[in-house]
C-alpha cells in the first residue's frame, strides 16, 4: 500500500523564457544609469542597482511589465491554489529595478521583505557560470544537508536535502519565486556585464469590470 505525500512548506521557483527585444532593454538600462549614475546601496557589493523604475515608459520596459504580470498570475493560480482568499487575488507588481554587474561584483544573501513574490529577468547573462549564478539557500538551514545525511553515503544532494541550490540563468530568461526565499546573486567572473531587472509583488483584490 503506497502511501500519500504532502510537500510541507515547498518553495517553488518558476522558469519562463520570453522573447524580448535585448538590445533596446539593454539600451535602456544604460540611460538609467546616465540619469542615476551613483544609483542605489543595497545588498550589490561594487555593482549598479537604480531606483524605482517602475513608472518608466520605455516601450520594450512595458512590453516586459506585461510579460512579467502575466506569468505571475499564472505562479500564484498554480502554486497558491490551495490557499483560501477573502476574495479575489491577483499579484501586483510593486516595484522593480535594474542591476548592473560588471566583473568582481555581486550581490549578497538577502531576502525581500514586505514583498510575497519576487523575481529576475535577466537583460544580459551569457548562460555560464561564471557569468554569475544565482544561489537559494534552504529556508531548512544552509548545512541542511551534511547535517542529516552521511556526506560519505551521497554523490548529490537534490533540492530538498541541499543546503543551497544553484541557478545558471540566460538571456531573455525569467525567475519567479517566494520572496522569503534567502538568495544571492553570485560574483561576475567575465569581463562581460550582467544586466537584470528584479522585481516584487503584493497581493491585491482583483478589480470587477
Amino acid at each position: 500500500m503506497n502511501g500519500s505525500y504532502v510537500p510541507l512548506f515547498a518553495n517553488p521557483l518558476m522558469r519562463v523564457e520570453l522573447d524580448l527585444d535585448l538590445e533596446k532593454l539593454s539600451e535602456f538600462a544604460f540611460q538609467l544609469q546616465d540619469k542615476e549614475k551613483e544609483g542605489v546601496q543595497e545588498t550589490n557589493i561594487g555593482g549598479w542597482q537604480s531606483g524605482d523604475i517602475i513608472e518608466e515608459k520605455h516601450e520594450e520596459f512595458i512590453k516586459l511589465k506585461k510579460e512579467i504580470s502575466k506569468n505571475l498570475q499564472i505562479y500564484h493560480s498554480q502554486v497558491f491554489k490551495g490557499m483560501v482568499f477573502e476574495d479575489d487575488i491577483i499579484q501586483n507588481l510593486n516595484n522593480m529595478w535594474v542591476n548592473i554587474n560588471k566583473k568582481h561584483h555581486y550581490n549578497e544573501w538577502h531576502i525581500h521583505p514586505l514583498a510575497t513574490l519576487s523575481g529576475t529577468f535577466y537583460i544580459k547573462h551569457d548562460g555560464s557560470t561564471e557569468n554569475g549564478n544565482i544561489t537559494f539557500k534552504n529556508p531548512n538551514g544552509l548545512y541542511m544537508g551534511v547535517s542529516h545525511w552521511p556526506k560519505r553515503l551521497v554523490k548529490n544532494y537534490d533540492e530538498i536535502t541541499a543546503g543551497k541550490i544553484s541557478i545558471t540563468p540566460k538571456s531573455n530568461g525569467l525567475l519567479i519565486f517566494p520572496s522569503w526565499l534567502e538568495h544571492r546573486a553570485e560574483t561576475n567572473l567575465k569581463n562581460n556585464t550582467r544586466i537584470s531587472l528584479a522585481f516584487n509583488t503584493i497581493p491585491i483584490l482583483e478589480k470587477k469590470s
